[in-house]
């Protein structure tokens, strides 16, 4: 029996037309090095995607493909959706052993905010500080926002953000996102 195609949990809800928020549809895997073997891990997601697992506080990118650091040895790996599970099984078969690999594409929900007032709309709830000079293109934390564990990582300079939560508070984390958004809905 085949699992269902992911569904986003945000499309239970009308997603709010704000020209600064969008849902990124997006298989999400959690990737991590087996004891020893992150040199290994490394390796073979270099040669199979052309990607560099990055350090802690960052993410790296490559095509469609984006890896984010999310605690020691381990990353979330995101690309856009594709045939349930394709994502997962090409990185169980490229880390051969080298990994723990868990498709987190139901359980993980990924949201883009863009335009110059981001950073104002994240401070209402991110204990981050997302000056420029502090936080800038290429950077990723794991942090609550409005009180719902978050991943969030910036990818230029626009600023554009993208936000993973997990699938149970998309909903409210939209509903916060929308409503901490709407005096700048002008402003993109």
């Amino acid at each position: 029996m085949c699992a269902a195609e992911p569904r986003s949990p945000l499309s239970v809800v009308a997603v709010p037309a704000h020209p600064m928020i969008a849902e990124l549809p997006s298989a999400i895997v959690d990737i991590a090095a087996r004891r020893g073997r992150a040199g290994d891990l490394a390796a073979a997601i270099r040669a199979e995607f052309g990607l560099d697992l990055p350090p802690p506080g960052r993410f790296a990118a490559s095509g469609d493909t984006t890896a984010v650091w999310i605690r020691p040895e381990t990353w979330l790996v995101m690309a856009p959706r594709g045939a349930e599970g394709a994502l997962a099984r090409r990185l169980v078969e490229t880390a051969a052993g080298a990994a723990s690999v868990v498709d987190q594409s139901h359980g993980k929900t990924r949201v883009r905010l863009a335009g110059a007032a981001a950073p104002r709309v994240l401070a209402k709830g991110c204990r981050l500080d997302l000056h420029p000079a502090q936080f800038g293109p290429g950077q990723a934390a794991v942090t609550p926002m409005a009180q719902v564990g978050a991943v969030l990582l910036q990818r230029d300079a626009t600023p554009a953000y993208e936000l993973v939560v997990g699938s149970s508070y998309a909903v409210p984390f939209l509903e916060w996102l929308t409503d901490s958004a709407a005096e700048f809905a002008g402003t993109h």
